[in-house]
């Protein structure tokens, strides 16, 4: 009889313990269900060749949304990381020759002034900053002068890309809103 009692005891326990752990209380009205948060310049990665050069390029990419860019986000004739948050980094697995001066392999960060008709394209030492807080002039590897061109449709999110034109010549090419720029890259 004793064996009865604690059998009849242990199955208590156990369908109560098991009443307790899968049973939820239901959700209030005012309960907050937590939303993933959206990154508005989300960070993305270009990587292409031109010839036996193979280039990288690491950026954030910020969105048009309504916005007025040129002249109001951002501003012409002052430095802008040509992105967002941290510096847009360019990565070469060869020396190249851009706006005719021989740039060596590795890593940089590239910055841009806007102008209405004219922009300037920066090769800079310094990758690794956020923004063009930490920009110096004196870091400049490369100073290059591009024109930019009309883009017949919206480009909504900033988007680079390595374009090979032949086997040692090509560009890298960055395009957003109605604009387009291109950075000519030659092969050694």
């Amino acid at each position: 009889m004793k064996h009865y009692g604690i059998i009849v005891m242990v199955v208590l326990l156990t369908v109560s313990a098991n009443a307790q752990t899968t049973s939820t209380p239901p959700a209030k009205a005012d309960t907050v269900c937590p939303v993933p948060k959206v990154v508005k310049s989300p960070r993305l990665k270009a990587d292409g060749s031109i010839g036996s050069v193979k280039i990288s390029i690491d950026y954030s990419s910020p969105s048009v949304r309504g916005r007025t860019i040129w002249g109001g986000l951002v501003s012409y004739g002052t430095v802008w990381v040509t992105g967002g948050h941290n510096a847009t980094s360019v990565q070469f697995g060869k020396d190249v020759n851009i706006g005719g001066k021989i740039l060596k392999a590795g890593k940089y960060a590239l910055f841009t002034i806007p102008g209405k008709t004219e922009w300037t394209v920066i090769l800079n030492k310094n990758f690794d900053q956020h923004l063009a807080d930490d920009y110096d002039e004196k870091l400049d590897v490369v100073r290059v002068k591009v024109t930019p061109k009309p883009l017949d449709t919206l480009q909504e999110s900033l988007r680079y890309d390595v374009q090979a034109v032949s086997n040692n010549e090509g560009a890298i090419s960055v395009r957003w809103e109605k604009l387009a720029l291109s950075l000519p890259v030659k092969v050694l």
